[in-house]
């Protein structure tokens, strides 16, 4: 073994060590050994895992694209599939998901509309409004325009309230906080105090 290497190499007796350093000697002597540039992948790999902004890979509906994953609970992962386009009044939107990993297991597609309020706003609901259907395609969503199966909502100051049908998944209250841009998802300014 070369004096290098020997350097490298923390598991060897008389290794030198930084004290409270956490890592390990065997750790440390398994990427020391690894070739020069080998290890730049492996960061990137765990940086990626890691995750940016939205932990789960989930993309803000405002950038989002047609196969964007935008909201992940649990093992269910809802992607786009038609983007959310605002309507009148302010605050509206329509737009269709795709269910993947649901309770069926099998794919499943969604039309729903959420009317976005503003909280303490004269005038406005105290609450955000989510609605929605299953879908067979997405060509059965222009055939039978404002059916809906299910509504629930958002209230500012107590819970959920399911006004019609039921609750499709737990799926729903994540693609309100996108769409509304709650939680995790507001991304407007900071005000300064």
């Amino acid at each position: 073994m070369s004096n290098k290497t020997r350097a490298l190499d923390l598991d060897q007796p008389g290794a030198p060590s930084a004290p409270g350093s956490p890592i390990s000697p065997s750790l440390g002597s398994r990427w020391a050994s690894l070739p020069p540039g080998r290890w730049l992948p492996l960061i990137g790999l765990v940086g990626l895992l890691a995750g940016c902004g939205h932990g789960h890979g989930e993309k803000p509906l405002s950038t989002a694209k047609p196969g964007d994953t935008v909201v992940v609970v649990g093992p269910e992962r809802l992607e786009l599939v038609q983007p959310f386009q605002p309507g009148e009044p302010n605050g509206l939107y329509h737009g269709i998901v795709r269910l993947q990993g649901g309770t069926n297991g099998k794919p499943q597609l969604y039309e729903v509309s959420a009317v976005c309020s503003m909280p303490d706003l004269p005038n406005w609901p105290n609450y955000d409004n989510l609605y929605g259907k299953a879908l067979g395609s997405v060509q059965e969503s222009k055939a039978q325009r404002g059916n809906t199966q299910w509504q629930i909502l958002y209230h500012f100051s107590s819970p959920q309230e399911v006004k019609m049908g039921s609750n499709p998944g737990q799926w729903t209250a994540r693609l309100r906080d996108n769409l509304c841009r709650r939680g995790d998802f507001d991304d407007r300014p900071k005000e300064k105090k």
